[in-house]
């Protein structure tokens, strides 16, 4: 009877899982141009990575010109371009594509995130029952924010807590006890995690308290030291390849994207929330301080992102989990064996949660250009991944209890059916429709965007310098890249530029005002000029030129 429900859950979590995965492919029509400059530069090195087995390339004219030309999560030290932010992603895929080619690069994300959703079924059923891990990994399948970041298949999040679910899963689950190799369940448990942080390393800290925090609430009388032992050695295994690419990209085995020293004429933050700044940023009274909250302590940013992105932007999942938190607490009636695994469960989440709410809620991103709106694709969602995850047992508790406020078993399947869809739909309309930033408005946008990169690209010659407010995501790599226009070391670097490539500026249409005063104030000083070539939309194509006498 176990083994038909099981079989059952697994049918029906199918079901949703293919929903979310092809979901995930709206943006398949617009292959090859991305939301972000992290997707774009995480696809650029992955091709890179699976066609010569490094992370860098050459580029001469940033010698000439002290590493100025690279758009944003891109990094040039004495003419190499390298990845500015972590570089699992790039290398993990690269591999996949050197074994399939890049068609697969697309689908990898979306299919190791169906793979993470059963997972996670695995996992919960486990610790809670059968029917809380079908309903928890249902609803982590379409939860908005790990369907979101999914279908934006180039993001480091996603990747990281999939391989981190592996890991606990293998540990939970233990699919080789009683066999011969039992041991493998805590080798698979050490990779997975170690694999995790090799994509993105600076969540260390929390995984840490939260695992400490969980061990502790376990408290077994006898610490398996041995099995204990594996796990470790899986888990430095895994971190090895980490050191070895960082030392042959970056020259030191520890260095990052985010630490390594680039020379000044180059630009090493994004003024608009990308995941260069948001790493680097680091404020506080101490050095500890620093350590554990590298944004600082605000009680007021605190307090107004875990409410706008913990409860507001994903309201129905908040009051479900809110109703739920009380009724997964153990009680004395369950056996003790069953109580100690749900116990550790409650204190890992808590202090994953908490820790995870501190750091980055007392941070404020500006992903947005308008910093007021609070919409799905804002970084506080894909950093906040682990915590949705964690919660959805919550939800889970929250859906039996109230389907079990009904008098027949009909009336209890149909309550349970009817939450569900209700989610769904809800799930679909914040992912795919919300204004802004919604994955349909998002592929809309892209289409759009291509056109104009493919006319750009022919309207420029291929060794062109484009100058550029936002639009680096468009023409890197097929063009070298400058960012941005305002800024005085780009003015001062144009008479240098214009002299080695053709050179230009996209970005906003300027008004005939500002044209007139770079004509005749800012650019005459340099001997320049710029002259419009052709608009789109609400941008424009410049032509920078040697001023004539």
């Amino acid at each position: 009877m176990k083994q038909h429900e099981t079989k059952r859950d697994l049918l029906i979590l199918a079901g949703f899982v293919l929903l979310a995965f092809f979901g995930c492919l709206v943006f398949l029509r617009v292959g090859g141009i991305y939301v972000s400059p992290d997707e774009t530069a995480n696809a650029f090195f992955a091709r890179q990575f699976a066609d010569t087995g490094s992370l860098s390339t050459f580029d001469s004219l940033n010698v000439d010109l002290k590493d100025a030309l690279h758009p944003r999560s891109v990094i040039s030290v004495m003419g190499r371009l390298l990845p500015g932010s972590f570089i699992g992603l790039p290398v993990l895929y690269g591999f996949f594509m050197t074994a399939t080619g890049d068609w697969i690069l697309p689908f990898l994300t979306p299919l190791i995130a169906a793979v993470a959703v059963f997972a996670w079924y695995g996992i919960i059923r486990r610790i809670f029952s059968r029917e809380i891990g079908l309903l928890s990994a249902i609803f982590f399948a379409v939860h908005p924010a790990w369907w979101y970041y999914s279908a934006r298949s180039l993001m480091h999040n996603v990747l990281f807590l999939s391989l981190l679910l592996f890991g606990a899963y293998f540990l939970v689950a233990r699919p080789s006890r009683g066999r011969r190799f039992a041991d493998a369940d805590f080798a698979l448990t050490g990779l997975c995690i170690g694999l995790a942080l090799f994509v993105r390393t600076s969540e260390a800290l929390w995984i840490a308290l939260a695992v400490l925090a969980a061990a502790v609430v376990y408290a077994r009388a006898r610490i398996p030291w041995r099995k204990v032992a594996v796990v470790f050695a899986a888990f430095v295994v895994a971190l090895v390849p980490l050191a070895v690419v960082n030392q042959a990209t970056y020259g030191r085995p520890f260095a990052t994207g985010y630490t390594v020293e680039t020379s000044v004429g180059g630009l090493d933050a994004d003024e608009t929330g990308t995941e260069h700044e948001l790493e680097t940023a680091a404020s506080g009274p101490s050095v500890l301080l620093s350590l554990f909250f590298p944004f600082g302590f605000s009680y007021r940013d605190l307090a107004k992102n875990v409410f706008f992105y913990g409860f507001e932007l994903f309201w129905w999942m908040s009051l479900l989990v809110l109703i739920g938190v009380p009724l997964a607490f153990p009680n004395r009636s369950l056996a003790k064996e069953l109580r100690r695994p749900r116990r550790a469960y409650l204190a890992f989440t808590l202090a994953a949660c908490a820790y995870l709410a501190l750091m980055y809620g007392s941070w404020t991103f500006f992903d947005n250009p308008d910093p007021t709106q609070v919409t799905i694709g804002n970084s506080h969602v894909r950093y906040w991944l682990p915590v949705y995850a964690l919660l959805t047992p919550f939800a889970a508790f929250a859906v039996r209890w109230l389907s079990r406020r009904t008098f027949t078993e009909t009336a209890r399947r149909f309550a349970v059916v009817a939450i569900m869809i209700a989610c769904v739909g809800l799930s679909i309309r914040t992912s795919f429709f919300s204004p802004q930033d919604g994955l349909a408005y998002a592929a809309e946008t892209l289409e759009t965007s291509r056109a104009i990169r493919s006319r750009v690209l022919r309207l420029t010659e291929s060794n062109a310098v484009i100058v550029v407010d936002r639009g680096d995501k468009l023409f890197f790599p097929d063009r070298r890249v400058r960012y941005p226009l305002r800024d005085e070391a780009t003015y001062a670097l144009m008479p240098r530029i214009i002299l080695r490539a053709p050179l230009y500026y996209y970005g906003i249409t300027l008004p005939q005002i500002d044209v007139d005063y770079l004509n005749d104030v800012k650019l005459a000083g340099l001997g320049l000029q710029i002259e419009p070539i052709e608009t789109f939309y609400i941008e424009t194509l410049y032509r920078i030129t040697r001023r004539e006498n």
